[in-house]
């Protein structure tokens, strides 16, 4: 692993941080990458703590995803703050134990950053506005929504036809998670607290419960386009409606995702 740079000097030479769009103060820009574009240069991107945690994923999938969204965080933040991405801080702090498993903060930098990640997708959101969540799931044709609903719907929330769909399912999910992301709760709040519109109607919040109970009118929520098979959802807390703009990087730095995933091995390979 590359050791953590020292301050500018003259004549110190390092990697310019990838060239991205500006980010106003009104804005939240959601990057996408494909976790199978992977290198080496994007683990040398993880410090310590986040290396230490990748021998406890056991599958290389989730090895992979965690990789590419901590190395996609940290080339997308280099660009908005104008350093190479190796000197990016990411802390993560969990509410409930010491270990590095909480919500992403880059601390000082006045970004508000969320990570998710599902499948061959992994989702980064940056902004300035106010405290944001984003969720993206594989969507899976073995859920089962009419058993899943009594625990995920709450007593007060509509319910319609659309909620039993596979599709539909999982948009309420990933709304719901995208909330409960903003807030820094995650699941440990049941989905059953928060209550988002029918997956038919435009997104918004109807009402947060529990520890992380708020008032409605301070979320702004949206669907996302994640591809093919993919469900995905942002909340930024503020009132205030941010422009939402994605991006697909999948070479974000000059030394991070190749351009594609690795060929397959041919005979005698």
């Amino acid at each position: 692993m590359s050791s953590c740079p020292t301050p500018y000097a003259a004549g110190h030479r390092f990697d310019q941080p990838p060239a991205v769009p500006v980010l106003g103060p009104a804005d939240c820009h959601v990057w996408w990458a494909d976790p199978a574009t992977v290198t080496d240069a994007c683990l040398d991107l993880l410090d310590e703590t986040e290396q230490s945690r990748l021998p406890q994923l056991r599958r290389v999938e989730d090895r992979q995803r965690f990789i590419a969204g901590r190395a996609l965080l940290r080339t997308a933040a280099a660009g908005y703050l104008g350093l190479p991405p190796q000197w990016v801080e990411v802390v993560a702090r969990c509410p409930d134990c010491s270990r590095n498993h909480g919500k992403p903060e880059l601390p000082g930098t006045g970004l508000q950053v969320s990570v998710s990640h599902s499948g061959s997708r992994v989702g980064v959101a940056v902004t300035r506005t106010g405290p944001v969540g984003i969720d993206v799931e594989e969507i899976s044709a073995s859920v089962a929504p009419a058993e899943l609903l009594p625990h995920v719907l709450g007593p007060a929330e509509p319910r319609t036809p659309a909620h039993a769909t596979i599709g539909g399912f999982h948009r309420m999910w990933t709304r719901k998670e995208a909330v409960l992301k903003a807030t820094g709760q995650g699941l440990r709040i049941p989905l059953s607290e928060v209550g988002v519109s029918a997956p038919e109607e435009d997104p918004r919040v109807l009402f947060l419960g529990g520890p992380a109970a708020g008032p409605a009118e301070d979320f702004v929520l949206a669907d996302l386009e994640a591809g093919a098979g993919c469900a995905a959802a942002v909340a930024v807390i503020g009132g205030v409606r941010p422009v939402f703009t994605a991006y697909s990087r999948s070479r974000p730095s000059a030394a991070g995702f190749s351009s594609g995933p690795p060929p397959a091995a041919g005979p005698g390979h």
